[in-house]
């Protein structure tokens, strides 16, 4: 009885360990994708129409931190994503225009980027 009892516990845990296991990996494919998807698609906070919102670019502010307000403004989706798009489209002759923009949160990350970025 007990070798039973014994077995039917190690069966059980093996499953369970395993579940999570699994689990675990769909969370990271996942998580993944979406980062990919931020980087590389046509991403935008929200669905047209949206909502304008006032975005000021000083002459201080680098790459990273304009991407970070941009998130605490709820204009993109997250700001690693945004930059790493940032770094992507950048060339030799790119940087950031320091100005005030009205930005709208239902703005593709490129179409920011056309207005940001001279």
């Amino acid at each position: 009885m007990l070798k039973v009892v014994r077995t039917f516990l190690i069966i059980v845990l093996n499953l369970i360990f395993y579940g999570l296991v699994a689990f675990g990996a769909v969370q990271v494919c996942h998580f993944s994708y979406s980062f990919a998807y931020d980087i590389l698609g046509d991403t935008s906070m929200e669905l047209p129409p949206g909502e304008d919102k006032l975005f000021t670019v000083t002459e201080s502010q680098n790459e990273f931190t304009v991407a970070k307000n941009l998130e605490e403004m709820d204009l993109v989706k997250n700001r690693y994503s945004f930059y790493l798009r940032m770094q992507l489209k950048k060339t030799d002759t790119t940087e950031l225009k320091p100005g005030s923009y009205t930005l709208n949160t239902s703005m593709p990350y490129d179409e920011i980027l056309h207005v940001i970025v001279q």
